[in-house]
């Protein structure tokens, strides 16, 4: 039974179990992805200006108004940040006091808050620019893979990275989280075991040439899947600290840059360029719009139409049918 203690002096602060309560409330979003739980840590220490999350008292929540979060959006601002990065930091703030919202005492009728400053501020937030993500073509992608030098343990990992990413559409938590045993077989098929977002767990066909590159891979870092089964697949190979340690997805992104750059291609590339990538060729090689669900694992059919009207709009553009010579 959760025992919550409510102390209603200027000193108040929850305890659930002995443990602070916002550390209980990112230990429940970590269930179910420990990067939005970490997300939301940073932000929630960004906007009460701490170090420690401890140092946060339920009475700090209490004081916020909404002055308060449209003078943290205006500083944000003038940093600034992108649309998407505030809009992002006031999504977790909003997560942490609607779960606040929801403990109330039926016995004494007490209630920890009464509203939620960060809830309704839609006026007050910055408009998103959605702008498309750059995406490879068939030609980029083989021009991407045939200018890697594989003669490296480097070399081979990030062109073993980016031939699975782009034959998987995996996401870079997927990737960067994909264990040795995780390399296996499911019904006579070669498949990678992976946790998607919401933290359901999936399983993802590989293609010969793509299990071929892993276990060449293995091998170059001189481990097994079984006696090794438990080490990430892909490990930093460098003198920076972070030798032989889990990427991140920061080292990824920097990874396909510095790739593409060295291909000669000039397009603002990232790990969901990747992904982008290969929901964009399935597509246009004829895959359904139920396939194409499932190999992204959208959980809304809505989101990959929206990838199937993006290509429709330039395949049946109405612009064509202007003729001017």
């Amino acid at each position: 039974m959760i025992d919550s203690i409510i102390d209603n002096n200027c000193n108040s602060d929850i305890k659930i179990n002995n443990e602070h309560f916002i550390c209980y409330f990112l230990e429940i979003k970590a269930r179910k992805s420990i990067y939005t739980s970490k997300s939301y840590e940073r932000d929630i220490k960004d906007f009460f200006c701490v170090d420690s999350i401890l140092d946060i008292r339920i009475e700090d929540i209490r004081k916020v108004t909404i002055v308060h979060t449209q003078n943290f959006i205006m500083k944000l601002m003038d940093q600034n940040m992108s649309s998407a990065t505030i809009n992002r930091k006031i999504s977790s703030l909003s997560a942490l006091y609607k779960w606040l919202l929801k403990y109330q005492d039926n016995s004494t009728g007490i209630e920890i808050i009464k509203y939620n400053p960060f809830g309704n501020l839609k006026d007050e937030k910055p408009v998103i620019n959605n702008k498309e993500t750059e995406f490879l073509t068939k030609e980029e992608c083989k021009v991407l893979l045939g200018s890697i030098d594989t003669s490296t343990i480097l070399g081979h990992r990030n062109k073993t990275i980016l031939e699975l990413a782009l034959t998987t559409a995996l996401r870079k938590s997927e990737i960067i989280n994909i264990k040795l045993k995780h390399i296996t077989t499911y019904t006579g098929y070669n498949v990678v075991k992976v946790r998607r977002k919401g933290g359901k767990d999936d399983i993802v066909k590989l293609q010969s040439s793509v299990l071929n590159m892993i276990d060449k891979y293995i091998k170059l870092t001189k481990r097994d899947k079984i006696v090794n089964g438990e080490e990430y697949l892909f490990i930093g190979h460098s003198s920076n600290g972070k030798n032989k340690e889990k990427l991140n997805a920061s080292t990824l992104n920097y990874m396909i840059k510095k790739v593409a750059r060295n291909a000669g291609i000039h397009k603002n590339l990232k790990v969901h360029s990747t992904r982008h990538t290969a929901i964009t060729l399935a597509i246009l090689a004829g895959a359904t719009v139920e396939k194409v669900r499932d190999f992204a694992a959208h959980k809304n059919l809505a989101t990959t139409n929206r990838y199937i009207h993006s290509i429709d709009k330039l395949k049946h553009n109405a612009g064509d049918l202007i003729d001017l010579s």
